[in-house]
C-alpha cells in the first residue's frame, strides 16, 4: 500500500499548480500517494490521514498587489507540524516554503531552519555541493540556475550540503536538520519549471525524498 505524501501549496507569486504536476510523478516513483492542498488545516490532520511525507511549496505574506495573501501558518498549524515531525515525521521545504508570513513566524522558521529576507532579480548562478559524502548528494554535480537567489536569516544546526556565491560570501542552499525523531530537509531552488526541469535538480530531489524515508533519528 503506497505511504500518503501531502503536499502543500498556496501563497502568491509563484506557480504552485505547475509545481504540483512536476512533482507528483517524482513522489509516485517513490512510492509516495500525493494528496494536495491550499489548505494548512490539513497539517492538523496529519496523524489521523496517515501522512508520511510533508512537501511544503508555498509563498505565505502579504502585498500591495496581492492583499488578499494568505497570511501564513496559524501558531496551532506551526505546533501541529512541529509536534508530528517530532514524533518522526518527515518535512521537505522547497524555495519559497520559507517565506513564513507578514509577521515572523519563529517557530516554522526554526523548524525549517531559516526565514526568508530577500532576494535581487532572477539571475544565472551557480549552487555548488560541499565536498562531502551524503546520500542527497549521490550524482549531483554543480547546477547552473535561472532562479531567485534567496538570502536568509538561518538557523545554527542545519547541516549544509550545498552552497551558493555572492560576493565571495557563501549561501546555505541546500541542508537538513533533525527536529526530535524527525527529518527535515530544504531545498532553496524551485522558482519554476525553469529548474524543476533541470537533470540534476530532478536527481538532487529524488535523492532527497529517498533519503527521507529512512530510519527515525534518536529523539
Amino acid at each position: 500500500m503506497p505511504k500518503q505524501a501531502l503536499l502543500l501549496l498556496g501563497g502568491t507569486w509563484h506557480d504552485f499548480e505547475g509545481f504540483a504536476q512536476w512533482v507528483k510523478p517524482l513522489l509516485a516513483e517513490q512510492g509516495y500517494a500525493v494528496v494536495s492542498t491550499y489548505d494548512p488545516d490539513a497539517l492538523l490532520r496529519l496523524r489521523e490521514d496517515g501522512t508520511a511525507l510533508v512537501v511544503q511549496y508555498t509563498s505565505f505574506g502579504a502585498h500591495l498587489q496581492f492583499p488578499e495573501a494568505t497570511p501564513g501558518l496559524t501558531a496551532a498549524q506551526t505546533e501541529a507540524l512541529r509536534a508530528w515531525v517530532s514524533d518522526g515525521g518527515r518535512l521537505l521545504g522547497v524555495h519559497s516554503a520559507t517565506v513564513v508570513g507578514v509577521a515572523p513566524n519563529e517557530a516554522q522558521q526554526m523548524l525549517l531552519g531559516a526565514r526568508f529576507v530577500e532576494h535581487p532579480p532572477q539571475f544565472c548562478f551557480g549552487v555548488y555541493p560541499l565536498e562531502r559524502e551524503h546520500p542527497m548528494l549521490t550524482d549531483v554535480e554543480a547546477l547552473m540556475v535561472h532562479d531567485e537567489f534567496y538570502m536568509q536569516v538561518y538557523g545554527d544546526d542545519c547541516d549544509v550540503l550545498m552552497v551558493s556565491l555572492d560576493r565571495g560570501r557563501a549561501y546555505p542552499m541546500v541542508w537538513t536538520r533533525q527536529e526530535g525523531a524527525g527529518r527535515v530537509a530544504y531545498v532553496g531552488m524551485g522558482h519554476s519549471a525553469a529548474v524543476w526541469q533541470l537533470e540534476g535538480y530532478g536527481q538532487l530531489m529524488r535523492n532527497t525524498v529517498a533519503w527521507m524515508q529512512g530510519p527515525e533519528a534518536r529523539a
